[in-house]
C-alpha cells in the first residue's frame, strides 16, 4: 500500500491539473480525455524531475508528500492535458 499511494496521490493531482488545463484553455480532449491524460503527465512529470536530480525525494521515490510534489503533479497533469489537445489537433 506503501508504494502505490504516492501514485495515487500524483494520479489525482495531475486530474486536478489537467482540468485546469482544460478550463485555461480548451483542448478537445473532452473531459474524461483531459483527465487521463493529466493523470498521465501528473505522475511523469515528477518522475523525470526526481531522475534527473531536479527534485528532491517527494512522492514520485516515496520519500513522502509535500508542496513540490502536489505542484509539480498539478503542472505535470496540465502540461499533460495541453500536450495531448496538441496530438490530437494534429
Amino acid at each position: 500500500m506503501e508504494s502505490i499511494l504516492p501514485i495515487l496521490i500524483n494520479t489525482l493531482f495531475g486530474a486536478g491539473g489537467g482540468w485546469l488545463g482544460n478550463m485555461i484553455k480548451k483542448n478537445g480532449l473532452g473531459m474524461l480525455g483531459n483527465l487521463v491524460a493529466g493523470g498521465a503527465g501528473g505522475n511523469l512529470l515528477p518522475l523525470l524531475g526526481s531522475a534527473a536530480g531536479l527534485l528532491g525525494g517527494g512522492a514520485a521515490t516515496g520519500g513522502g508528500f509535500d508542496l513540490m510534489t502536489a505542484a509539480t503533479a498539478l503542472l505535470g497533469g496540465g502540461a499533460g492535458s495541453l500536450l495531448g489537445g496538441l496530438f490530437k489537433k494534429a
